[in-house]
């Protein structure tokens, strides 16, 4: 018997079903042993468009594998009717149901079930609950049977009285997040998409978000005659699904505080204010938070990641002056709390990690594109913990693995991908003798292991104190001896005064047991400015890969003349970088990476004869540096691309006013003469 419609279309989705391992595992268990568990509600919840339908969807798959019965509800259609509630129940069981169904038969079935027969209820759209929220938290759930497990899916957690009473005890709250990069990756390949450059373009547009993904995946027609996938990045069905997040702030006022929220990364009442130049109620503020796609962080809240790009990009495009506005003020606003922190002596490192989102190195801002708070937390190595961190050494060298670390910066729309061969994952793992470093003084300070919500080991951090107990081990051992050895009186001078204030620090090893993981990579980032915050002299030596070079550079460090070494059997040399926020130059840092300091004389303003509607974004960047004087060399190197696409750019521009020259070129974004 040939398939429905219908039965095809759920035989797809269970095909190309991807990701959500730890829900739907946890799913199994809570319905294999049901009757050993007090919990009988699971909570999914998140913003639109995140895969809560589809994820029941495939739960109620799973219950029939399970010989359990699948009850699938949409609070959507109901319309807060108790007895349109019943009647849907009974369909989901397969009971035929009129409009005279007796009140409560739902219930009256799901009790004359076996006690050994399982049914799930998979309840979708709570948030249209509204009066029958009480019906059912009153009424409905505490009669069901022992054998019946809840599923509750919505934009938003069951909170008031679900938290305030003895439900909360019996409710397992599952945030949805998005998908990762290589889940997205089998998601497309199942669809046909094979090419790399494609994957990449729309795990980079989407971040991970489903909907998003489905929407700007080519059909298999498109995918037959595509030749250009950067087309992806332009599809407007992404941009759409902003208006789905809209409607939850249908108001005015709410959605003036969405796009001033979307101006910075991370908000908070006091900033918003700011921004916007007058009060702010505390019920437009709560409104503000308790919308689906804003989240709690550290320091404040975040719009979820794709709604914040969305709109930010929308802002922009809109309102470019109040954009660019709002953006002077975030930075200075920033600013003030990290000179009061440092006056007060007060922890920094937020305030200075949020600056990386204003930074002009687009490479830094790529990568710290996706950080969000943190569950992972650091420990100190101690007599208790040796034994799991040398497990996690032996384990990471039994198996090493090739990593490919993908991230772009929205801004630029610049691309950048690192590979790394299993051997090249470990380099910063083998450059240490392990037994040498437990045993130097104070390696409790100087060895801190990252642990991530379940405890496991999953990187360490090594940072040892330079200091006179320390001093001869780094002037020997592997990677750092090569500073000792090359220092300037001058340079020795400066370590000698930072390590009498108890300020030097030498970075020996940050190993990570999966670098292409975003989160770990912020996690580097942050216990890093905890020191750079702190106002020290820090020195490291990466190994000699372009990812590792280019952090150094964006995060500020200079590199150590004639501090070059072969210590990780590389053809190519090491460097040695080198940087000091100690007596105040914290300050100039932070300018530094904002781009405040010198930044003025670089800014010439592009002719308005110059079309600038037919330039991209980046060849209005490679245009401003023409402008300067700059060579092709400098471009690239301020840009962070290729020469190769520096002269693409500048002929792409040639073409695009009918010149025949750079020459001719420069004139013309200078509003000169071209007839040269």
């Amino acid at each position: 018997m040939s398939q429905t419609i219908g039965q095809r279309l759920s035989k797809l989705m269970f095909d190309h079903f991807v990701g959500r391992s730890f829900e739907t595992g946890l799913f199994r268990q809570y319905v294999n042993n049901l009757s050993d568990r007090t919990e009988r509600i699971l909570n999914v919840y998140g913003t639109a468009g995140i895969g809560k339908t589809y994820l029941l969807t495939r739960l109620a798959s799973i219950a029939i594998e399970m010989n359990a019965i699948p009850i699938q509800v949409n609070l959507q259609e109901i319309n807060s009717d108790s007895l349109a509630f019943d009647r849907a129940v009974l369909d989901g069981m397969g009971i035929g149901a009129d409009n005279e169904a007796a009140p409560n038969q739902s219930l009256q079935e799901l009790s004359g079930l076996r006690e050994d027969k399982k049914a799930v209820l998979l309840i979708d759209g709570y948030e249209e609950a509204g009066s029958l929220d009480y019906w059912l938290r009153t009424y409905y759930y505490p009669q069901l049977p022992p054998n019946i497990l809840i599923v509750v899916a919505g934009r938003y957690s069951l909170e008031g009285p679900w938290s305030y009473s003895a439900w909360k005890k019996l409710i397992v709250r599952l945030p949805l997040s998005s998908l990762t990069y290589e889940e997205i990756r089998q998601y497309l390949l199942h669809w046909g998409m094979t090419s790399e450059e494609e994957i990449d373009t729309v795990w980079l547009r989407t971040l991970g978000h489903p909907l998003a993904v489905s929407l700007l995946a080519p059909s298999p027609s498109e995918l037959a005659k595509a030749q250009d996938f950067s087309s992806l990045a332009e599809k407007e069905p992404v941009e759409a699904m902003l208006d789905q997040w809209i409607q939850e702030a249908p108001d005015d006022e709410l959605r003036r505080l969405l796009f001033a929220a979307s101006a910075v990364r991370t908000f908070q009442h006091e900033l918003l204010e700011e921004l916007i130049g007058k009060p702010i109620s505390l019920t437009s503020f709560d409104q503000l938070i308790k919308l689906s796609f804003v989240n709690r962080a550290a320091g404040g809240w975040q719009l979820h990641e794709i709604v914040w790009e969305n709109m930010r990009r929308t802002f922009r495009e809109r309102m470019p002056e109040q954009f660019e506005r709002y953006g002077r003020i975030a930075v200075a606003f920033a600013e003030r709390k990290i000179e009061d922190g440092m006056t007060k002596d007060k922890d920094i490192s937020q305030e200075l990690a949020e600056l990386l989102h204003y930074t002009g190195n687009p490479i830094l801002r790529a990568h710290y594109r996706h950080a969000r708070s943190s569950h992972n937390y650091r420990e100190p190595l101690n007599g208790e913990n040796l034994q799991e961190l040398e497990s996690y050494i032996a384990e990471r060298k039994s198996r090493p693995c090739a990593w490919n670390v993908l991230c772009s910066d929205s801004d630029s729309q610049a691309m950048y991908r690192y590979s790394f061969t299993p051997e090249q994952s470990l380099l910063r793992l083998s450059a240490v003798n392990w037994s040498e470093v437990v045993r130097i003084p104070d390696c409790h300070r100087s060895i801190q292991l990252l642990r991530n919500i379940e405890g496991r080991i999953i990187g360490v951090f090594v940072m040892v104190a330079i200091n006179a107990e320390t001093w001869a081990y780094l002037a020997s051992a592997r990677v750092s001896r090569a500073l000792f050895q090359s220092m300037t009186p001058d340079r020795r001078q400066q370590l000698t005064v930072a390590t009498d204030q108890g300020k030097a620090w030498y970075l020996l090893s940050t190993d990570v047991e999966d670098l292409e993981n975003e989160q770990l990579r912020s996690d580097i980032v942050n216990h890093l400015f905890d020191y750079i915050s702190a106002g020290n002299l820090i020195v490291t030596s990466p190994p000699p890969l372009d990812y590792y070079e280019q952090a150094m550079s964006g995060l500020g460090f200079e590199r150590v003349p004639k501090a070059e070494h072969d210590d990780y059997g590389s053809s190519r040399p090491a460097s040695t970088y080198w940087l000091d926020t100690r007596n105040g130059k914290l300050g100039a840092y932070v300018k530094r990476m904002i781009g405040i300091e010198g930044s003025d004389s670089r800014q010439i303003s592009l002719s308005e004869s110059v079309q600038l509607d037919s330039l991209t974004k980046r060849e209005k960047d490679v245009a401003q540096l023409l402008m300067a004087g700059s060579t092709n060399g400098e471009i690239a190197s301020s840009l962070y691309i290729s020469e190769a696409a520096v002269k693409k750019h500048v002929n792409a521009m040639l073409s695009k006013f009918g010149l025949k020259n750079r020459t001719q070129l420069t004139s013309k974004l200078l509003g000169g003469d071209t007839k040269s």
